[in-house]
């Protein structure tokens, strides 16, 4: 579902959202609806009353006073003549417009009155005295469309789509009176007043739904961000309790959280205290008592064991402090830093290229992070004397690539080399130096700084080491 908004906020107002234009087009169709029965009921009534008052009045005149009351009555926009023959009914119009404007006609005739009612969509040709005679071509229709011969009245209610009532009644003698009534404009026109209230309406309340909506996730996104500031940095400010209950409680329970991990890790820094004590301890020990040994072969190995002790063991508690440290965050100048060590592999006689620049410095804990990327370039040396590290610089995130000449990794075995102690066996060995911690470190630092890092075989031969950190 990508067409979905990604967020909690997006997805509730879509949803109510669409519930309510959804609910407002329902309700202006049944509005409209009834607004449009109530009408016809109205001016159907009303023009059924003048209809048959006309009738009943030319049943009780001559031909003469007929034509001469027809001549003053045919006025838009009610047409009357009494020249026109009766047409039967092609089809029978069971439309309720129809059905009701038949029912009124009927009910002001009378039951023995002959009459047939049609009601069209648009206006047929003119039938009455704007017609052309019978024999006569009509002269072409201009460009445009509209006959400039044509009464304005019909030519306004064309272009707005006004319903015709087509009305022929038989008089007493035999005579056929045909009327024509275009509906008034208010009855077809659409009711602008109310589809405003109903816009107003639906504006309104989208409006208080999205203030509702935001009110109610915005404790949810504050969450989140503490969440994640949480691996940065463990000792951030705790969240405000406040807000409905569901909130509070979720607040609580973060903030007990957070009490609880700091608690853990002060308890783990004592006991990575006394034991890093009680280690070195015993190695200082024996170090002196080889230092009191003469010079052979045995007093070096002694010396070799100690110092892989010593080196074990402090690479061990560097890697149970999973990256913590009480180093304060600061600006970091990058470019800097990966000039100093690739000076300092240069001095080893390895070569360490650099392509890219950080566009600005780099808020971390320089110590860590110096130590993570000595650990990186030191693992990627190892396998070839040369190796190439790429810096992206994007607003969000500062992306390191360090490509090295090796054989690579067997993608089955890229996250495993994390964990502690592991080795692989085809390419590393205690000759090679390293205790099989250097990787977990580096991740434990980056994934400290809120980033990560992973492996994976550049297609052309080598390994790559991506490490992200976020802005």
């Amino acid at each position: 579902m990508r067409l979905l908004p990604q967020s909690l906020f997006g997805r509730l107002l879509l949803f109510l959202t669409g519930g309510l234009v959804a609910a407002q087009l329902l309700s202006a169709a049944i509005l409209l609806q009834d607004r449009d029965q109530a009408l016809y009921h109205a001016v159907g009534g009303h023009v059924a009353q003048r209809i048959a008052a006309i009738v009943k009045l030319l049943d009780t005149l001559d031909d003469a006073e007929r034509r001469r009351l027809v001549s003053a009555l045919d006025l838009p926009p009610t047409r009357l003549s009494l020249d026109l023959p009766w047409q039967s009914e092609a089809e029978p119009d069971d439309r309720y417009q129809t059905t009701l404007f038949r029912a009124l006609l009927k009910r002001q005739l009378g039951p023995d009155r002959p009459f047939q009612v049609e009601i069209t969509d648009d206006l047929p040709p003119p039938p009455f005295a704007d017609r052309p005679p019978r024999g006569d071509s009509a002269p072409p229709m201009p460009p445009g469309g509209h006959d400039p011969r044509m009464p304005g009245w019909r030519r306004h209610a064309m272009m707005m789509g006004l319903r015709n009532f087509v009305v022929q009644a038989r008089l007493r003698d035999g005579a056929v009176a045909t009327f024509q009534q275009v509906l008034p404009e208010e009855v077809i026109a659409w009711p602008i007043r109310l589809l405003l209230i109903l816009l107003v309406l639906l504006v309104s309340v989208a409006g208080l739904a999205a203030l509702a909506v935001r009110t109610l996730t915005r404790p949810l996104a504050a969450l989140a961000d503490a969440a994640t500031e949480l691996g940065r940095n463990i000792r951030r400010p705790a969240l405000a309790e406040t807000g409905p209950l569901e909130v509070r409680r979720a607040a609580q329970a973060f903030n007990l959280m957070q009490s609880r991990l700091i608690r853990y890790i002060q308890d783990r820094d004592r006991i990575l205290a006394a034991v890093s004590h009680d280690l070195k301890t015993p190695i200082t020990r024996l170090r002196l008592r080889t230092e009191l040994l003469e010079e052979s072969p045995l007093r070096e190995k002694f010396q070799a064991d100690l110092d892989e002790m010593q080196h074990m063991a402090q690479a061990s508690l560097d890697f149970l402090r999973g990256g913590e440290t009480s180093e304060p965050l600061a600006a970091l100048d990058l470019d800097a830093l990966l000039e100093s060590l690739r000076e300092d592999a240069a001095d080893a006689g390895q070569e360490l290229r650099i392509a890219g620049t950080a566009r600005q410095p780099l808020r971390c804990r320089p110590l860590a992070l110096k130590r993570c990327l000595t650990n990186l370039i030191d693992n990627a040396l190892k396998y070839g004397q040369q190796a190439e590290m790429t810096v992206i610089d994007a607003p969000d995130r500062l992306t390191l690539t360090l490509r090295d000449q090796g054989p690579g990794i067997p993608e089955a075995e890229q996250e495993r080399v994390f964990e502690p102690f592991y080795r692989l066996e085809s390419s590393r060995s205690r000759d090679t130096g390293g205790a099989g911690l250097g990787l977990g470190i580096a991740r434990n630092i980056a994934r400290a700084h809120g980033g990560e890092l992973t492996l994976r075989n550049h297609p052309g031969g080598g390994l790559e080491a991506v490490l992200e950190i976020p802005r």
